[in-house]
């Protein structure tokens, strides 16, 4: 479904991403494991066109978004849930929901499914965004991604900032997304949490890919993680 080829990506003279290249087939999560600074968001943001490889090709169900726009690689149906959550903090839980909201068939994510899955959302749908806990806003990022209805989901330091029991309320959306059969490309620094759900794990430093694994085989590996992951 996403078909990341040799991609390489600047912020001015600075070189962040030095040849990535990673898949991810229909109906899989893969994550994507690393250190603050070493380039994960970077990737993202090449992916969904915030910041353009200057080299390399991205393919999104074989089409080449390398060079498109944002809009229109949304447009695609693919959903973002960036890091730092980026709700709207002047709009009520529900108008930031009713901002992204997208209709795609019988089965289509809507307010109800949205507030079946995060029931706190509902119990808070009149509240401001500054208003919401760390959590809920996290929460909201999720569900504002889902709501727009994507056939591909990229997750972006989830758990980031968060309490164990809210944590676990992440996961256990994720698995429900997983269950569903939806494609995510899940960036984590948190390895316990991330392999629960991967089929595949990468793990990037200072730009690039330094290995690919299970995520059995990248927990039975202590030089990896002591190295790259600090475990």
């Amino acid at each position: 479904m996403l078909r990341v080829i040799d991609i390489h990506t600047y912020y001015g003279d600075s070189y962040v991403l030095q040849g990535i290249s990673l898949e991810v087939a229909k109906g899989t999560v893969v994550a994507l494991l690393g250190r603050n600074g070493v380039g994960k968001t970077t990737l993202i943001r090449s992916i969904v066109g915030f910041t353009p490889a200057r080299r390399g090709q991205i393919l999104f169900n074989e089409m080449d978004i390398t060079r498109l726009s944002s809009y229109k690689i949304i447009r695609l149906r693919m959903g973002l849930v960036p890091q730092g959550r980026r709700i709207f903090p002047s709009l009520t839980v529900k108008e930031n929901l009713a901002i992204a909201a997208r209709t795609s068939g019988s089965q289509a994510w809507d307010f109800e499914k949205v507030f079946a899955l995060f029931p706190r959302l509902r119990e808070r749908d009149r509240h401001r965004g500054n208003e919401l806990s760390g959590g809920e806003q996290q929460m909201l990022a999720i569900a504002r991604a889902l709501i727009s209805n994507p056939i591909f989901l990229l997750m972006d330091e989830p758990t980031e900032g968060l309490a164990p029991v809210l944590v676990r309320e992440v996961g256990d959306a994720i698995r429900q997304l997983k269950g569903e059969g939806l494609s995510i490309f899940l960036v984590e620094q948190n390895l316990s949490f991330a392999i629960k759900f991967a089929d595949y794990t990468h793990v990037m430093s200072k730009g690039k890919i330094v290995h690919s694994s299970t995520p059995q085989e990248l927990w039975e590996n202590r030089e990896i993680k002591e190295r790259y992951l600090g475990v």
